[in-house]
C-alpha cells in the first residue's frame, strides 16, 4: 500500500508538507492495520470546558486509534460546568463505548481541578493503567499516536521510564497550511527518538501536561496534583516539573512520530490566548508559578537543575518577547502593579544562573534577550560582548554593526587588517522595558575596503566578538560574498520606480511626486500603483498616469523588477509580496503620509526603509538624532518636505466658511485585517464604544447646529479611512455632510475648510500649513496613549496649533470663540504653525528627488 514515510514528510517544503502532504499522510495512516492486543494499558484525564464544536475531532482521534481503543485505553472526561452541548456529546459516545469512556461533572473551578477531580476519582474507583496522559478535549492526536508509543515501550523494555514526551504539531484553524511544526522547543524531536536521564534533561524541557504521558504508579506514588490557585498559565508546567524532581534517576524518552495536535483556535479564544492579557498572568503566576518552581526544587534537591531553571526562564521570555511586541498588553495593569510585575521578575532571574541564560538552545531567546535580561532583571556587571553584521547597503559598500551595551560610557573603535577606521554613520537606539532600560543598541555603519581579510572591534581596549549569520566572524569572506551577491541582484533591476499611495486611493505624496517626476520627464519608466476600483483610477489614467493594478501579474513583474518603491504607505502587498526578501537589493522610500508627531517606532523599526522623508525639524530630530526609540540613522532620515505641500499652498482658499471635523482611528476599535480582501474587518461592537457615543453626542448636538447655522458655515464629517465603513453607524444631522464620495481631494478638503476639530490626528499639520486654526478633543486622551501610540516630543497643548479640550461643553465654546473671530490663527498657534515645518517653499518634491538619486551615489 502507498504511503508517505516520515522522511518524505521532513524533506517536504514547509507549505507543501503543511498544507497537502500530512492530512494526506493523516488520510493514508486509516487504512494502516490496526494493533489490537497491547502489553500496556492507557488512562487519559481530560478537563472539559466549552468545547463542543472540538469534541468530536478529540473523541474520534482516540476511537479510530490504529492501537486498539476498546481494548487499551480508558478516557475520563471531567466536565468542568460547560454551559454548551458538551455534556450531551460525551453521553452520546460514552453509551457506544461504556467500558472505555466516563463522563464526570463537577461544577466550573478550572482546568487544574478538573483534572485532580479525575485523578481522585482514577483512586477512589481503584482504576490501574501503566500510562497517564492529560490531553486537551481541544485538541487531538496522530491515528498512529499510542501505535508508537507502544512500539516504542515494548522496545525498551528494560529501561525505567517516568516520562514519554509527544511532538507538539501546531493545527491552525482558519489557515491555508493547517499544520504547523513550528513550537519552538522542537528541537527537541530532531532525531526519531530521544531518551535522557531526568537529572540531564537540560534544554529539553517540557511544560504541557497535553502532550505526556506518565508512569500512573510513579504519579500515585509522588502525590503532585494540580496546583488549582495557578490560573491562567503555568499550571502544566509547575506539576510536571514538580514531578520531574522526584524521578531524577529515571528517563524520559521524546518520541517524534507520536504525534500531538495542538488547535489554535482562530477566535483565539483559548485559555492561553486570553491569559496573555491578564493581570494574574504577571502577577500570580509568576510568584505561585514560576518563582515557587524554583524554590520548590531548591528546598526539594538542595540545588535548581538545569532544565527547572530553563523551563522558568522559558514561561519568563515569552512574557518579554510580548510586552516589547505589543506595548499595550499590560494596560490590564496600573503603576504598582508593573513594579511588583518587574520586581517579580527580578526574584525569579536571580535563580537563573548567567550560563542557562546564554546557552539555552531555544531558537528565539536571541542575543537582544539574553543580553537585555542579564542586564535589566540579573543586574550583571561582568556583560558578553558581541556585535553582528545585520545589513547591508551595496550601493554604498556599508556594512551595519550591531552591538548591545548598558551604557553609553564605553568608546567603540574599529579596524580592517589593523587600520582604523571611522564609522560613517551611527545611531544609539533605546529599548525600554515598562520603566527600565533593557538595553541600548548602537547601530554603526562601516565603508567596507576593496580588500580586508579581517575585521576587529574594541569597547575601550576590550575585544567585542564579531558575528555573521549567527556565526563567530573569523574572517570576511563571507561578508564580501555576500556584498558581492546583492550587487550582482541590485545589477538585475531594470530602472523601474514603482509609485503608490493607498491601495484604493491616491491624492497624497507619491501621487504629487510621481506628478513633478513625469512633468520634469527625469525618469523614462514610472509606474503608479492603484487599484482599478478606485475612484481615483479614471482621473489619473486620463492624467497620462502609467498605472498598474496591485492584483495584476504585470505589478508583481513589476515588483520584481523595480530598482525603487515609492510609497505614502507602509501597505504588505509591497515588501511582502515575495515573503521576507521582497525588498532586498531594492530602495524603499518612504514618503510618509503626515508627519510623525507620537512614537511609533514599535512599527516602523520592523520594516526596511532606505530614505525616510521628513517635514519638521522636531519630527526629523526625534528618528534620527540622539538616542531615542528609532533604528533610522541620519543615512536613511533626510529633512526635505513633504511632496504634497508644494501644492497645498498654491491652493489655498480662504473665508471658506467651512468647518472640517476629521478624528483619527483606534486599534482596539478597528476589525483585524485581512489579506484575502486586503482590508480591515468591520467590528460588530463599534456602536457599544466610547468613541462612537462621543463623537455622536457631539455631532448631533443641537449646540453644533446652531453654531454652524448662526456664523453661516458648513460642516463635514470625514474620520480616518480606517473608520469609514463605520459612516453608516453615524446618524448624522441634515446640516452635517459626510466625506463618502471616494472622487474627494484630500488638498481640497484642507484649502477649502476655514478650521479643522480632530483628535490626535497628523492632518492638523495640514491646516498648520495653511496658518489655519485647530480644536483637538481629547475625551479619551490616557487610553489612547495607553493602547494606540506612545506619546512623543509633540505636547498638544504646548506645540499644538489650536486648543485642546476633554469635554463637550469645551468643545463648543471653543468653537464658538473661533467662530467669532473668524477662523483666525491667534498666538502662541500662529507661531506654533510657522515654526512646525523645514521648508515653505515650494521645492520639496525638487529635494526629495535630490535625496533619492543620492542613494544610488558612492560616499
Amino acid at each position: 500500500m502507498f504511503y508517505i514515510s516520515e522522511k518524505s514528510l521532513k524533506m517536504a517544503p514547509f507549505f507543501l508538507k503543511g498544507a497537502i502532504l500530512t492530512p494526506l499522510s493523516n488520510a493514508f495512516k486509516r487504512f494502516l492495520p490496526k494493533k489490537y492486543k497491547a502489553e500496556h494499558s492507557y488512562i487519559i484525564v481530560s478537563a472539559v470546558y466549552n468545547v463542543s464544536i472540538y469534541l468530536k475531532d478529540f473523541l474520534d482521534s482516540f476511537i479510530t486509534q490504529r492501537l486498539d481503543f476498546k481494548r487499551n485505553i480508558i478516557l475520563i472526561l471531567v466536565d468542568d460546568g460547560s454551559k454548551d452541548d458538551s455534556a450531551s456529546i460525551i453521553k452520546a459516545y460514552e453509551q457506544h463505548f461504556p467500558n472505555n469512556i466516563i463522563y464526570l461533572h463537577k461544577e466550573n473551578g478550572g482546568q487544574a481541578s478538573a483534572r485532580n477531580f479525575g485523578l481522585e476519582y482514577i483512586k477512589k474507583e481503584g482504576l490501574r493503567a501503566d500510562w497517564i496522559g492529560f490531553c486537551d478535549s481541544d485538541d487531538f492526536l496522530d491515528r498512529n499516536f499510542f501505535y508508537v508509543v507502544e512500539r516504542f515501550l515494548n522496545k525498551h523494555k528494560n529501561e525505567n521510564f517516568s516520562m514519554l514526551s509527544a511532538n507538539f504539531i501546531f493545527y491552525r484553524e482558519g489557515f491555508k497550511v493547517l499544520y504547523k511544526d513550528a513550537h519552538a522547543l522542537n528541537y527537541r524531536f530532531n532525531r526519531t527518538n530521544t531518551i535522557l536521564e531526568n537529572e540531564n534533561l537540560d534544554d529539553f524541557i517540557q511544560l504541557s501536561c497535553n502532550s505526556v504521558l506518565l508512569s500512573f504508579e510513579k504519579l500515585f506514588k509522588c502525590k503532585v496534583k494540580f496546583d488549582e490557585d495557578l490560573k491562567p498559565a503555568f499550571e502544566d508546567a509547575k506539576f510536571i516539573n514538580e514531578y520531574l524532581l522526584h524521578h531524577l534517576n529515571s528517563k524520559t524518552a521524546f518520541l517524534k512520530n507520536a504525534r500531538y495536535y495542538y488547535r489554535k483556535r482562530r477566535a483565539k479564544n483559548s485559555t492561553l490566548d486570553l491569559g496573555v492579557k491578564a493581570k494574574n498572568t504577571y502577577l500570580k503566576v509568576n510568584d505561585i508559578g514560576t518563582l515557587a518552581l524554583a524554590k520548590y526544587a531548591l528546598n526539594t534537591q538542595e540545588k535548581i537543575h538545569s532544565f527547572i531553571q530553563k523551563t522558568i526562564l522559558y514561561h519568563l521570555f515569552w512574557q518579554i518577547q510580548d510586552v516589547f511586541e505589543d506595548k499595550n498588553l499590560l494596560q490590564s495593569l496600573d503603576e504598582k502593579e508593573k513594579e511588583q510585575f518587574l520586581q517579580l521578575l527580578d526574584k525569579n532571574f536571580a535563580y537563573i544562573e548567567k550560563h542557562n541564560i546564554l546557552n539555552f538552545k531555544m531558537q528565539a531567546l536571541n542575543f537582544f534577550y539574553q543580553f537585555g535580561i542579564l542586564s535589566c532583571f540579573k543586574h550583571e556587571k561582568s556583560l558578553p560582548r558581541r556585535a553582528f553584521i545585520t545589513e547591508f547597503d551595496e550601493k554604498k559598500e556599508f556594512i551595519l554593526l550591531v552591538y548591545f551595551c548598558a551604557s553609553l560610557d564605553e568608546k567603540l573603535s574599529f579596524f580592517f587588517d589593523e587600520n582604523e577606521v571611522k564609522p560613517c554613520y551611527e545611531k544609539v537606539m533605546q529599548h525600554d522595558f515598562l520603566s527600565r532600560v533593557f538595553c541600548y543598541e548602537k547601530r554603526i555603519w562601516l565603508k567596507l575596503p576593496k580588500q580586508a581579510k579581517h575585521l576587529q572591534a574594541f569597547e575601550n581596549s576590550c575585544e567585542i566578538e564579531l558575528y555573521f549569520k549567527d556565526k563567530k566572524l573569523q574572517n570576511l569572506e563571507n561578508v564580501y560574498a555576500k556584498m558581492k551577491f546583492l550587487q550582482k541582484k541590485r545589477i538585475k533591476n531594470a530602472n523601474i520606480w514603482l509609485f503608490a499611495d493607498m491601495i484604493f486611493k491616491a491624492d497624497d505624496n507619491s501621487e504629487h511626486l510621481y506628478r513633478f517626476v513625469k512633468e520634469q520627464n527625469l525618469v523614462k519608466k514610472c509606474y503608479f500603483v492603484l487599484s482599478k476600483k478606485s475612484s481615483d483610477f479614471t482621473r489619473l489614467k486620463k492624467e497620462g498616469f502609467k498605472l498598474v493594478d496591485m492584483n495584476s501579474l504585470y505589478f508583481l513583474y513589476l515588483l520584481f523588477k523595480a530598482d525603487k518603491i515609492i510609497s505614502s504607505h507602509l501597505d504588505r502587498y509591497l515588501y511582502g509580496t515575495f515573503g521576507k526578501n521582497t525588498l532586498l537589493a531594492k530602495d524603499f522610500i518612504f514618503l510618509q503620509h503626515g508627519i510623525i508627531k507620537n512614537d511609533i517606532s514599535a512599527w516602523l523599526n520592523l520594516r526596511k526603509i532606505d530614505l525616510f522623508i521628513t517635514a519638521s525639524l522636531k519630527e526629523y530630530n526625534s528618528i534620527a538624532k540622539g538616542i531615542n526609540h528609532y533604528k533610522f540613522s541620519s543615512k536613511e532620515v533626510k529633512l526635505t518636505g513633504l511632496a504634497r505641500h508644494d501644492n497645498l499652498l498654491k491652493n489655498n482658499a480662504l473665508n471658506t466658511k467651512q468647518i472640517l471635523i476629521m478624528p483619527t482611528w483606534r486599534r482596539e476599535l478597528v476589525g483585524s485585517f485581512s489579506k484575502k480582501l486586503m482590508q480591515r474587518r468591520k467590528n460588530a461592537n463599534f456602536k457599544q464604544s466610547e468613541f462612537f457615543k462621543v463623537w455622536s453626542e457631539f455631532l448631533c448636538s443641537k449646540e453644533l447646529e446652531n453654531l454652524a447655522k448662526k456664523f453661516g458655515y458648513k460642516v463635514l464629517f470625514n474620520p480616518h479611512p480606517n473608520l469609514k465603513p463605520y459612516l453608516s453607524d453615524f446618524a448624522l444631522p441634515e446640516f452635517i455632510e459626510c466625506v463618502q464620495d471616494e472622487s474627494f481631494s484630500l488638498q481640497e478638503l484642507f484649502t477649502h475648510s476655514s478650521m479643522m476639530i480632530t483628535d490626535y490626528s497628523s492632518v492638523a499639520f495640514e491646516m498648520a500649513y495653511l496658518q489655519k486654526p485647530v480644536l483637538y478633543y481629547q475625551f479619551d486622551e490616557e487610553y489612547f496613549f495607553k493602547t494606540h501610540w506612545q506619546k512623543g516630543y509633540f505636547d498638544y497643548k504646548k506645540d499644538g496649533f489650536g486648543e485642546v479640550v476633554s469635554l463637550k461643553d469645551e468643545l463648543l465654546k471653543a468653537l464658538k470663540n473661533l467662530l467669532e473671530n473668524e477662523c483666525k490663527l491667534q498666538e502662541p498657534f500662529k507661531s506654533n504653525a510657522y515654526n512646525a515645518f523645514a521648508f515653505k517653499d515650494g521645492q520639496n518634491c525638487k529635494r526629495i528627488l535630490e535625496a533619492i538619486h543620492a542613494l544610488d551615489k558612492k560616499e
